[in-house]
């Protein structure tokens, strides 16, 4: 069923270039949400123990926009000081005031399909690049969004493809542009925790898809134990967020939005602590996709803290220039030092 071993380094930041215009334009915007979203946490009880192994965490911590985290020293998982709890979790992404979910919308089809086509369309593809024959596979998407992925798995061909999504608003609004697409809207499917763990139990899909999803849960080890528990599973493929050189540019540039430690991203993996963790449930590794945008993040900080301090001397000079920050980035995806990776995992 599966290919030889695939392992694949980078992506072109031309890819997201459209999509995250924004981060220039509502740094300031963001970065105030992000900072409600950091207080909020911080009022949560102390985490004790790993989020990944479970051990108990000792030892020095770091800090990034005011939150503390340390790093297990058994798995070198990265953990935020306080709790993701339910609590902060329904806060994040069921109530709709806070606005998460609005990050993920594009206003118009033609955006959704540009968002679908840069960003979707590659990990569907890696997805059916390791496979001998991907029509047989069967894709449940958990945390399926708006459907990107979904409707990237429809388009490449895969045998069936669903997603199941806990908010009401992607939910709604994936189904809305799935029907201006021509493609069936009950592919998408909203529920609560406690009913997309029974319906993993239950499922006859062959592949769990969890892209930036894993990190969002309050306990990961019992999304996975459902997981486990249905042997028609064969595949996992994930997405999560990595320890790399991008903490240490948010930590530099405070007046800049930290997208990737901050806010809903409450802990990061490494290859280590992701490897252990999958292995615990019965999964390891068969081909993995590494690349981040640990540059575009650092050109982006710098051009927004020039135009904070007015620092017009640099103004003719282009920092935007995608073919240098592709081969600063591509040294760091092939150490794997990058700020994402992309695995595939089998039983």
């Amino acid at each position: 069923m599966l290919k030889k071993r695939k392992i694949k380094f980078g992506k072109s930041s031309k890819d997201v270039d459209k999509i995250k215009s924004d981060f220039f334009s509502l740094n300031f915007k963001l970065l105030k949400n992000q900072n409600k979203i950091n207080k909020f946490y911080r009022s949560q009880p102390k985490r004790q123990k790993c989020k990944a192994c479970e051990k108990k965490l000792i030892g020095d911590y770091f800090i990034n926009h005011k939150i503390k985290y340390i790093q297990c020293k058994y798995c070198s998982h990265v953990n935020g000081w306080h709790q993701d709890n339910k609590k902060f979790s329904n806060k994040i992404y069921v109530d709709e005031k806070v606005k998460y979910s609005k990050g993920y919308f594009e206003n118009n089809i033609k955006k959704f399909k540009l968002r679908q086509k840069k960003i979707y369309n590659p990990k569907a593809e890696f997805l059916k690049s390791v496979f001998q024959n991907h029509s047989k596979i069967k894709v449940l998407d958990i945390g399926a969004g708006s459907g990107y992925f979904v409707s990237s798995l429809i388009d490449k061909k895969f045998k069936n493809a669903e997603g199941i999504e806990i908010s009401k608003n992607q939910t709604n609004f994936g189904k809305k542009m799935f029907k201006l697409l021509n493609k069936d809207p009950n592919k998408l499917k909203n529920s609560t925790y406690e009913n997309l763990k029974k319906e993993i139990e239950v499922t006859d899909s062959n592949c769990i898809s969890l892209i930036g999803v894993i990190e969002h849960l309050v306990d990961m080890a019992d999304l996975m134990k459902s997981i486990k528990k249905n042997k028609k599973i064969k595949y996992l493929y994930v997405l999560v967020p990595m320890f790399s050189l991008i903490c240490t540019i948010e930590n530099i540039f405070a007046d800049v939005f930290n997208r990737h430690l901050g806010g809903g991203h409450t802990h990061l993996f490494t290859e280590r602590s992701l490897k252990r963790f999958m292995l615990r449930f019965g999964f390891k590794e068969h081909s993995s996709w590494w690349f981040g945008t640990d540059m575009d993040d650092l050109f982006r900080s710098f051009i927004v803290q020039m135009r904070i301090k007015k620092f017009k001397p640099l103004e003719n000079i282009s920092f935007d220039n995608k073919k240098l920050i592709d081969n600063f980035q591509i040294q760091l995806d092939q150490k794997k030092l990058c700020s994402e990776v992309h695995m595939l995992l089998k039983r």
